[in-house]
């Protein structure tokens, strides 16, 4: 199962794939005035990320990995259960750049579960309208599962953190849709079938008022603390070295070299085509 959590393609094909895409919809919505100011991700398996640092790469952005607060692993080297269905906990995933990373953000899994319940209520929806949110994003709302919103309140933590403007724009991904967890919302209306739209209100106002409290902002140290807790889960337990882990933290190409084996790729895939004729074919 810990496989996902040290497997590099997915992150190499998140870096090539979904880092391009954010960039072309930043070029494709920009106003000239704008400036890719960060991403804000829940770790998972870490493979997410991979879109990160190739923005990063790109713009010179700011990086958040998120998790629940309560399961604060980078924030506290803690640990705990929570609702925030769909992210990883209680570890650091080998595939982690963590010297790439400028913050860490935990978010309340309640501020996350009210959110959710809102977004998949009639009632919640009507409350949502009243506050001018545009009907193309109400029809699009159940793309977000738990942790799409808990990458999206992230995304105001940062924003306050850094005091930005209409100008900084911030990037994250709806990682899951609603569809995966409606059980969640069917317990939720069994425990409190009554939801009104004062409930709605408070729901919407408790989940949104993300304040500056659970995030830190990395230092060197920070950093070098939350990438030794790889050394538990992965040399102790998973059979990887201490030469590969301190690699990651003291070669400057460990990382770039993963991002760059696509190249490798294309130049072989390239090489088979000429080999067998493929590339005649479709001239």
């Amino acid at each position: 199962m810990l496989n996902q959590f040290k497997d590099f393609n997915n992150p190499l094909w998140h870096y090539h794939v979904t880092g391009p895409a954010m960039a072309e919809v930043f070029a494709q919505n920009s106003t000239g005035k704008d400036r890719v100011a960060g991403v804000c991700l829940t770790q998972g398996s870490g493979g997410a990320l991979g879109s990160a640092y190739y923005m990063k790469d790109t713009f010179g952005c700011k990086i958040a990995a998120c998790e629940a607060l309560e399961c604060p692993t980078l924030l506290q080297n803690g640990f705990g259960d929570h609702r925030i269905e769909g992210i990883g906990d209680k570890h650091v995933p080998w595939i982690i750049d963590v010297k790439k990373l400028d913050m860490v953000i935990d978010i309340r899994d309640s501020d996350a579960m009210r959110l959710f319940r809102l977004f998949n209520e009639d009632i919640g929806k009507d409350y949502l309208r009243s506050r001018n949110v545009p009907e193309n994003i109400l029809a699009e709302i159940d793309m977000f599962g738990i942790s799409a919103i808990a990458n999206t309140l992230s995304c105001i933590k940062m924003a306050k953190y850094y005091e930005m403007t209409e100008n900084d724009c911030l990037f994250t991904i709806a990682t899951d849709g609603a569809d995966l967890y409606m059980s969640r919302v069917h317990e939720a209306q069994a425990e409190d079938p009554n939801y009104t739209p004062t409930k709605a209100a408070v729901d919407f106002e408790i989940g949104m008022d993300q304040r500056l409290d659970s995030m830190i902002e990395m230092n060197y140290y920070d950093k070098k603390r939350m990438h030794n807790l790889k050394y538990y889960t992965w040399i102790e337990q998973q059979g990887m070295t201490q030469k590969e882990l301190d690699s990651q933290w003291y070669d400057p190409n460990y990382f770039q070299d993963k991002w760059d084996k696509v190249h490798h790729w294309d130049e072989k895939i390239i090489e088979f085509n000429e080999m067998t004729g493929l590339n005649t074919m479709y001239d």
